[in-house]
């Protein structure tokens, strides 16, 4: 799917994909990423994403695996976005928006019964303070609300907000 994400230095718009990845394309932690996306994908019922730009397509500058729990209940198990747009002087924005968003759109599709329209998310880091700074992103910036100890969910208004807000830019 096109997106639009942000370059930050310039403050254009910058156009970009977000695709299947190849299973021998997926980040690791011995490629200074935070999971072993390589590694998660391979589960049943997962499907690994990435968001590169239409300049340079060999470079992922985001990553999800979109899981379908149960068959039935559409999750985000893994999301993070590439070191270098994680720092001060991070290279682009909007990545983990338009992840989360086209995540959403495939809730909508792939949900079965009650659980279409609804795309959890578990929030699990190591430090207490990390975990409820991350919450709170995912609160403010895509709509999400405790569902569980841990867990989160986007639905409804919300989640149609994200499409609008990162998606559908793209298709006008």
């Amino acid at each position: 799917m096109k997106v639009t994400i942000i370059e930050v230095a310039t403050n254009k718009d910058i156009d970009a994909l977000i695709r299947n990845g190849l299973l021998k394309e997926m980040p690791s932690i011995h490629q200074n990423w935070n999971f072993n996306f390589n590694k998660h994908v391979k589960k049943r019922n997962c499907t690994g994403y990435v968001l590169v730009t239409d300049d340079s397509p060999n470079i992922i500058e985001g990553c999800m695996i979109f899981e379908m729990i149960e068959k039935a209940i559409p999750s985000i198990a893994y999301l993070e976005i590439a070191h270098h747009n994680r720092n001060p002087n991070k290279r682009y924005e909007n990545i983990a928006g338009c992840l989360i968003a086209y995540a959403f759109k495939l809730s909508l599709i792939m949900g079965k019964g009650d659980y279409k329209g609804l795309l959890f998310l578990d929030v699990s880091e190591e430090k207490e303070e990390d975990q409820q700074k991350l919450m709170r992103t995912y609160s403010q910036k895509y709509n999400a609300k405790l569902y569980a100890c841990g867990t989160m969910v986007i639905m409804d208004e919300g989640g149609e907000d994200l499409i609008k807000r990162y998606l559908e830019p793209t298709e006008l």
